[in-house]
């Protein structure tokens, strides 16, 4: 499925062919845009990972050399940037936006919405409102290492060389060569990088 999608659409896609996209790698565009380049891999990445974008703004671009294991899933409405030689554990969850409104009437809005682009295309936010819904990038630097099952919000930028204890919730920068653990994620100390 996901070969078929990148020739489908091959001006979405910037993958080098030195990285491995593993079977479990899936891409799943909610809503296609076939103008922009929405997914960029660098050289020897080793990826098991789904990309999933829920609208037509959406780009997850990563550097060279790392690799994200399975069940991780990358949920993009505005940005995700991973760096180079980073590790992603399996489970994990990147989310730029949240989804829907803090006031409750365009939550309610939301629903009706959903349910009608389901009941005539199948697909339940084909026609989503994103205008009251906050979303900001992620920005994940090199040498990072995210323990599995963490969830990094959006806004985060994670430092070089950090490292994300297992089942953490990023919700605040976090410092370069810190190690963060927690929900929400708190320094646990830092890191002697040299």
């Amino acid at each position: 499925m996901s070969k078929d999608l990148i020739r489908q659409y091959p001006d979405n896609f910037n993958i080098c062919s030195s990285s491995v996209l593993l079977p479990n790698t899936t891409f799943r565009f909610d809503v296609l845009c076939n103008r922009d380049v929405r997914v960029i891999i660098g050289e020897d990445c080793l990826l098991n990972c789904q990309f999933i974008f829920e609208s037509s703004e959406g780009q997850i671009s990563i550097g060279d050399r790392t690799f994200i294991n399975g069940g991780t899933k990358l949920i993009s409405r505005s940005k995700i940037s991973i760096g180079n030689d980073v590790t992603i554990a399996w489970g994990c969850y990147i989310y730029d936006h949240d989804s829907h409104s803090l006031d409750w009437k365009e939550r309610a809005k939301d629903i009706q919405q959903q349910i009608k682009d389901y009941k005539e295309t199948g697909n339940m936010i084909l026609n989503k409102d994103w205008s009251s819904v906050n979303s900001k990038p992620i920005i994940i630097q090199d040498k990072v290492w995210i323990g599995f099952e963490s969830v990094i919000l959006k806004g985060v930028t994670i430092g070089e060389g950090a490292i994300v204890g297992a089942r953490s919730v990023v919700t605040k920068d976090v410092e370069p060569w810190t190690i963060v653990a927690g929900n929400p994620a708190r320094i646990v100390r830092k890191i002697d990088h040299e």
